[in-house]
Parts: structure tokens; C-alpha cells; sequence
């Protein structure tokens, strides 16, 4: 076993305080992503998920930075006193606030998540247990600022079981995405695990290197997944989403699809309505700001969202009038006339109807599920 003094010293200080600070950095641009993004936010649409996760994010930044001081700037020796306490060292008080950051950060982000979802047996319970560790944790840093790491452990254990259940059901609406975020997880929590104590003490400042490194990668992934991701206010966008339908300049309605069974939407006469409001409005489809062509009718509990190409129209029922459905329904209808353009503009031009459905069909699932 290695026997480590603190504050860390030697050749390797400068570049491990080089990755460590670059992922404080970091930590704290990705918690203004979502601080941005929930200012943003209608009042009406705003998610707590994003002020979570901004906390979350901040939170740790934050924990990274009393980390730094506790191993780099602060010395382990045992003072007596030390403050207000009868025995103590200034790298476990750094040390503590650290545990004390994860403690609140990790709180607010499980109360703003289980606000939206249930997990296990009732609304709010991991939020309940985080809380009595979050207060023992109080109560003991008071009494002896040595014994309160081993109380963190079993917060880790709550908190790794939580997040385990809600990132089960992130990875399934994400899809193919949720790979680089489990990739960009498990980096984390491996190089974490590296830049412990008791790693450290077993194979020395190598392991903390190998750690950092691991943590940085993990960091620069999850800085692109988080700028490319939807809101999280919209982030249930599809289950909003009720029906699609592409018209022709003619008002003849080439396909249509219904993501809810319910028998307003299959009926001729709304199917009627959509082709008379395309043909109403489809010279005023171009339109100003920020829909870009994006037409919206609003109606109780109705969203209608209406985008004109250069040959067809396509019509969106909503039950949220939400951004990212209309960059959808855009990119949907331009991808169609983009593999179409030639029957669209000839008509003499004979194309089975079975495979026009086939590959409209293909094109609807790639976006729409």
C-alpha cells in the first residue's frame, strides 16, 4: 500500500490539477445548458427536470472544486482544536462540503424527476431518503466532521439504485442515443471510482491520472449529448403528438397517419377540416419569426401545426404547442418531396401507391417514434 500525503505534490500535481479543473469547467457549462433552457421555457411548459439537472450539474461542479482544494491546497494533518471542532484537518472540511454539495445536488435533482414520474412504491420516496441522509449528515458534521463519510456511502448506494430505474426508462425514449449516455455513465462512475482514496493509497497517483482522464472523456460526451437533446419540457413530445397528414397543392390527402386511436382523428370530416384549412392558408404559410413557415391554429385542447414545401403541405395535431414537433413535421415534409420530387411534378409519371405508403411509412417512423 502507498501512503499518499496531502496536498498532493510531485511531477504529476500540475497535470492532474490541468483535467481536474478542465471538469470543473465543464461540469458547471453543462449546468447552464439546462439553467438557459429552462429560462426559455414558456411559463406554462416549464419542466422541473431542467432546473434538476442544472442543480445536479452545478452541484457537483461545485464538489469538484472543494475536492481540488481539499487534495491540492489543504493539509491532512489532525488539528486539535479545529474550528469548532475538537479534532479535524482543513482537507476533511474541504472534503465534507464536497460530500455536503452532492448531498443537496443530488436531492433537488430526484425531487424534480419523481415530481414527473413514480418509482417503487410512492411519489416522492427516494426524495424521503435522500432527505434523512441529507439530515444525519447535517446533524453529525456538527458533532465530528471525521465520521460522516461512511454515512455518504450509504447515500451513493440510494442514489446509484435511483438512478439506475429512471436512467432504464431515459434509454428506451432515447433509443440508439442512450448508448453514448450509459457509454458516457459508466466512464464517470469508473473514473470516480479511480480517483478514490482507497485506490489511490493500493496503485498511487497513477490510478488518479487514469481516473481523471476516464472523467474528461466521459465530460466532453456528455457536453454533446446534452447540447444536441430536446428540451426536457418537450422531451414527452411524441406522446402529445395525435395525428399527421400530407396534401397536395390540390387538397388531396396522399397520407395520413394516427398516433392515438380516438374517433375525431379518423374521421373524414377532420380529415376534410385539415385539407380545407391547407388550401385556406397556404398562401400564408411562409410566414414570420421564429416558426418559419410553421402555421399554428390553436384550439382547446388543440394544437394544429401546418408547414408548407415548395409542393405539399404537412398538417400536425397537438395537444401542446411545442418547438420541436414543428422541426420535425419540416424536416418530414421536405425529406418527402426530397425522394418524390419527380412524381409530385410530373404526374404522368406512374408510381405504385403500396410503395409510396411503404416508404412514407419508413420516413414516419424514423421520426415520429
Amino acid at each position: 500500500m502507498i501512503f499518499l500525503e496531502f496536498p498532493i505534490t510531485g511531477d504529476m500535481r500540475f497535470p492532474l490539477l490541468i483535467m481536474e479543473w478542465t471538469s470543473m469547467i465543464i461540469l458547471f457549462e453543462i449546468s447552464l445548458i439546462f439553467l438557459f433552457r429552462y429560462k426559455k421555457q414558456e411559463k406554462s411548459l416549464k419542466n422541473l427536470q431542467d432546473l434538476g439537472y442544472f442543480a445536479t450539474f452545478s452541484g457537483f461542479s461545485l464538489m469538484y472544486l472543494f475536492y481540488i482544494l481539499g487534495d491540492y491546497y489543504s493539509s491532512d494533518s489532525i488539528i486539535s482544536p479545529f474550528l469548532i471542532w475538537n479534532y479535524g484537518s482543513e482537507r476533511i472540511f474541504f472534503l465534507n462540503l464536497g460530500y455536503f454539495t452532492a448531498l443537496i445536488a443530488c436531492f433537488i435533482l430526484i425531487f424534480c424527476i419523481e415530481k414527473y414520474n413514480v418509482f417503487l412504491y410512492k411519489k416522492y420516496f427516494y426524495s424521503f431518503i435522500i432527505s434523512i441522509f441529507t439530515l444525519l449528515f447535517s446533524i453529525i458534521f456538527f458533532i465530528d466532521i471525521r465520521l460522516t463519510q461512511p454515512l455518504t456511502y450509504g447515500f451513493w448506494y440510494t442514489f446509484i439504485i435511483f438512478f439506475i430505474n429512471f436512467l432504464i426508462k431515459f434509454i428506451k425514449k432515447l433509443k440508439y442515443k442512450g448508448i453514448f449516455l450509459f457509454m458516457a455513465i459508466a466512464l464517470l462512475v469508473i473514473g470516480y471510482g479511480l480517483t478514490t482514496d482507497l485506490l489511490i493509497n493500493l496503485f498511487g497517483l497513477e490510478s488518479r491520472m487514469i481516473g481523471d482522464i476516464l472523467q474528461l472523456i466521459s465530460l466532453l460526451i456528455l457536453s454533446y449529448f446534452f447540447f444536441t437533446l430536446t428540451d426536457f419540457s418537450e422531451f414527452d413530445w411524441k406522446e402529445k403528438t395525435e395525428a399527421l397528414f400530407l396534401i397536395n397543392k390540390a387538397g388531396i390527402c396522399l397520407y395520413h397517419k394516427i398516433f392515438k386511436e380516438k374517433k375525431e382523428l379518423i374521421s373524414e370530416n377532420l380529415i376534410s377540416a385539415a385539407i380545407s384549412i391547407v388550401n385556406e392558408m397556404l398562401k400564408e404559410l411562409i410566414g414570420t419569426g421564429n416558426d418559419k413557415g410553421v402555421l399554428i391554429i390553436k384550439k382547446p385542447n388543440k394544437i394544429v401545426m401546418i408547414y408548407s414545401g415548395e409542393n405539399l403541405s404537412g398538417v400536425l395535431y397537438m395537444t401542446e404547442d411545442l418547438k420541436f414537433p414543428k422541426v420535425i413535421l419540416k424536416e418530414f415534409v421536405d425529406k418527402f418531396e426530397l425522394l418524390f420530387k419527380n412524381i409530385i411534378q410530373d404526374q404522368t409519371i406512374k408510381f405504385p401507391r403500396d410503395k409510396l405508403f411503404k416508404y412514407t411509412e419508413t420516413i414516419t417512423k424514423d421520426l415520429f417514434f
